[in-house]
């Protein structure tokens, strides 16, 4: 049993304390694991999905979650299999040799991998989800699809 809870106001800090000391009293044994910072996949994952939604209303690629999954495929994919030998390897052995359609189908919530579909983003570490996103802003920028808003309130 793990729980993260990241700590940025007076509410999340008495429901930490609360926590560790349920488990405490019912486990009497714990690992514990503190650091300063803001979690960077809670901005990142909310930028993605207005990213999908805004995508979804200007083309034609159809709902969010087909976004997503373009997304996914099309930029997250390619930057693992540059990036990483063990998740190059492993995509080449698994995926490499089903269609287009089901690699798409896979990236987005299914039996095999769960709601989430086939590990992309959540394997990245912090300079691969800023090339996701300049891939994205990049690709659909061109087709017409405006970010500016967007990427504004990721800087503030």
């Amino acid at each position: 049993m793990t729980d993260k809870i990241s700590v940025n106001c007076q509410a999340k800090l008495s429901e930490a304390i609360t926590k560790l000391s349920a488990m405490f009293r019912d486990k009497k044994f714990m690992v514990v694991s503190l650091r300063p910072g803001k979690d960077r996949t809670l901005d990142q994952n909310a930028l993605w999905f207005a990213m999908y939604q805004r995508i979804a209303e200007m083309t034609q690629i159809g709902d969010i979650e087909d976004a997503r999954r373009h997304c996914k495929l099309h930029y997250g994919v390619q930057i693992l299999i540059n990036e990483d030998a063990g998740f190059r390897e492993g995509w080449y052995a698994t995926m490499r040799h089903l269609s287009y359609e089901q690699k798409l189908a896979l990236m987005g919530g299914c039996p095999l991998f769960g709601p989430d579909g086939f590990p992309v983003t959540r394997l990245f570490n912090r300079a691969q989800g800023v090339a996701y996103t300049d891939r994205i802003v990049a690709y659909f920028s061109g087709l017409g699809v405006v970010f500016t808003d967007l990427l504004s309130q990721e800087a503030a």
